[in-house]
């Protein structure tokens, strides 16, 4: 006899997320479902097998529904289920909330599973058919539906990102016939500066130095000792294999400035011109610690949050924005301005919650600009 909980834990739904989005593509989808990612299908699907699993596992095991079946095998659970959920009859009704169109048919769904359990000769307990294709259609639909709440909220909050940060401001003494005030964009005016990798010989003493000096004269010391390649900022995070990168640099030498053009050009749909895949849904988050220094009472999520509502004049983001893409490793983290909170103790309390941020969501890139290296040690 077969174990149950074996069977259980052995079945898993194959992820369909790139079939289904290539087969809709081109049938008359929006730009909004357009913006669905692989893995938002994919994390939908896995939302369906989640529910369905805490429901059988609630469950006798003699009424799970599989409770006969073997998982693996010609005629095992695994095949059957990567056959039924690449069906056209299933992946059209699958397709429906990616298309805007409703959620998908039950019964057209229960139809063609017990169609192909039937070629498949597998035996399966007919009373749980129905709950579990129903509480598979709630949870995949729910989240399709809320993924799409996110790309609404995410083309908002990215063209309100580069309305933000993208006009750069002249003022000027006003002289008469002569504007005294003008806007251009980022992308027009900013010359982009280079670096040095710093794989350096310095020591812990030169780095304290450098952090006590200032201006130029101190930085050309410090470079004078690496070893490390130079190159265009915008090309940091191409060459450079770690996740987290600090960029050092004098007060006015356009750390700020440079922030703001890699959280631009992310919200403008442009990851290539920073060498970052193209295929990505990417998420960009510029945080000025200066301004976030003064929030202690919020998460770093949370004041994200306010910034882009209050400040940005973003519509209300919807529970759980920042956290899909940093869930999944696709948000950008921009953290500028580190040596700006001038307090050493709230500036190691902000150290300590960048650390454990990082920490948290550690499948995302993170660059810090600091004109010393902060450390809460």
């Amino acid at each position: 006899m077969i174990e149950p909980l074996s069977v259980l834990a052995g079945w898993a739904i194959p992820k369909i997320g790139e079939s289904l989005l290539e087969i809709v593509s081109g049938q008359g989808w929006d730009s909004l479902s357009q913006a669905l990612s692989k893995s938002d299908v994919d994390k939908a699907i896995k939302a369906g097998e989640a529910a369905v699993k805490e429901w059988e596992k609630q469950r006798d095991p003699s009424q799970r529904l599989f409770f006969h079946a073997r998982p693996d095998g010609w005629n095992g659970v695994n095949r059957f289920l990567g056959d039924y959920f690449t069906n056209s009859a299933v992946v059209a009704e699958l397709q429906k909330p990616l298309l805007n169109q409703g959620k998908p048919d039950r019964e057209i769904l229960i139809t063609v599973f017990q169609q192909q359990a039937e070629e498949h000769n597998i035996k399966l307990n007919q009373d749980s058919i129905k709950p579990w294709i129903e509480k598979f259609i709630n949870a995949y639909f729910q989240q399709t539906d809320t993924y799409l709440k996110f790309q609404v909220a995410k083309q908002d909050y990215c063209e309100q990102l580069a309305n933000w940060f993208d006009d750069v401001k002249f003022a000027g003494i006003a002289v008469p016939g002569q504007e005294v005030e003008k806007s251009e964009k980022l992308a027009q005016i900013f010359v982009m500066p280079d670096v040095v990798e710093d794989v350096s010989t310095a020591g812990a003493w030169e780095r304290d130095w450098l952090a006590a000096g200032s201006g130029e004269t101190s930085e050309i010391a410090l470079l004078a000792k690496t070893t490390g390649r130079k190159f265009l900022a915008e090309q940091l995070l191409s060459q450079s294999q770690s996740r987290r990168v600090v960029i050092l640099g004098a007060p006015g030498s356009g750390k700020t400035t440079l922030m703001s053009y890699f959280a631009v050009m992310l919200a403008q749909r442009k990851p290539e011109v920073l060498g970052l895949d193209g295929d990505t849904d990417w998420l960009p988050i510029l945080i000025r610690m200066r301004d976030f220094a003064i929030n202690l009472d919020k998460s770093l999520i949370d004041y994200a949050r306010v910034f882009a509502e209050n400040t940005m004049s973003v519509k209300p983001l919807p529970v759980g924005f920042f956290e899909h893409w940093l869930s999944d490793g696709r948000a950008l983290i921009l953290l500028d301005g580190l040596d700006e909170v001038a307090e050493e103790a709230k500036r190691n309390d902000v150290v300590r919650r960048i650390e454990n941020f990082l920490g948290q969501f550690d499948r995302n890139r993170a660059i810090i600009t600091s004109f010393r290296l902060a450390s809460s040690a």
